[in-house]
């Protein structure tokens, strides 16, 4: 009995981990850009990611209830972000509705994970269905943040980073809730290679268009050196995971969102400091 309630307290405590580490820095950006009117969460599109990967799972996989139940519990915990970011957004100066909007989105799709039913095949169908159109809303909310962001601001809020946060998420919960879809999970890392690739891509991108519209960066180039740098440290150890075939365990898992993470937080930073 001991050994299973050890067991429980574990994976609650894993399942909360990547929570409480993206809850933490937004907290901690919030505080220290007081002086905006309006919060804007730099990780809500990565959750939302997630949810929306493991979304996939429970309409496309072939997964056991028990496997079902497992991952459901897992995916839950994410609420405890949402309900974070509405307390932040609460304390803000001024409402931002895109923002709002999104984690309203992204709640209904927790909410109809948690009550899809285990046997009515067509009902559960219809409650993911609906789910997934709450998360697809969640996308374009998103996207409407994204179009009112200065340009440099853009490369912080990378959708491309955000997603590649998003697929590590998923990834992590699936193992957590000891699931088998194999084929899927091998998938992954190469999406999150790419994902990288394309992040790579779109930053010069940005930079290329700051560049041309005569726009001054507030950010120093260290920064991006190190940026860019940790694209290169990223796409190293992605590419040697998947050559030689490794099982991307928790441990390797939290090496990556670790440095998945510092992403956005480097320039992030280096903006702060300025």
């Amino acid at each position: 009995m001991s050994d299973q309630t050890d067991n429980k307290s574990r994976i609650v405590f894993l399942a909360l981990l990547p929570v409480i580490l993206l809850l933490a820095s937004e907290t901690a950006l919030f505080y220290l850009q007081q002086h905006l009117l309006s919060f804007v969460a730099i990780f809500a599109f990565a959750v939302l990611s997630c949810q929306l990967a493991i979304q996939i799972v429970f309409v496309k996989g072939e997964i056991c209830n028990g496997q079902r139940f497992r991952l459901v519990k897992v995916n839950l915990w994410l609420a405890l972000y949402w309900a974070g970011l509405l307390l932040l957004g609460a304390m803000a100066a001024k409402r931002y509705i895109p923002l709002a909007l999104l984690i309203g989105a992204a709640i209904l799709l927790l909410i109809c994970v948690w009550q899809q039913p285990k046997e009515d095949i067509r009902l559960q169908r219809g409650i993911l269905l609906f789910g997934t159109v709450c998360g697809i809303l969640g996308l374009f909310c998103y996207v409407a943040i994204l179009l009112n962001l200065p340009l440099q601001d853009g490369l912080i809020y990378s959708p491309f980073s955000q997603l590649l946060l998003g697929l590590i998420m998923a990834n992590w919960q699936l193992r957590l809730s000891r699931n088998r879809l194999q084929g899927f999970l091998a998938l992954l890392p190469r999406l999150m290679l790419l994902t990288l690739l394309l992040n790579a891509l779109y930053s010069v991108g940005i930079l290329l268009a700051l560049h041309i519209n005569l726009m001054l960066l507030t950010i120093s180039s260290s920064a991006f050196a190190a940026y860019f740098a940790l694209h290169l440290v990223l796409g190293i150890l992605l590419f040697w995971l998947i050559l030689k075939q490794k099982v991307l365990d928790l441990g390797w898992l939290s090496l990556l969102l670790l440095l998945t993470l510092c992403l956005p937080l480097l320039l992030m930073s280096a903006y702060l400091s300025i």
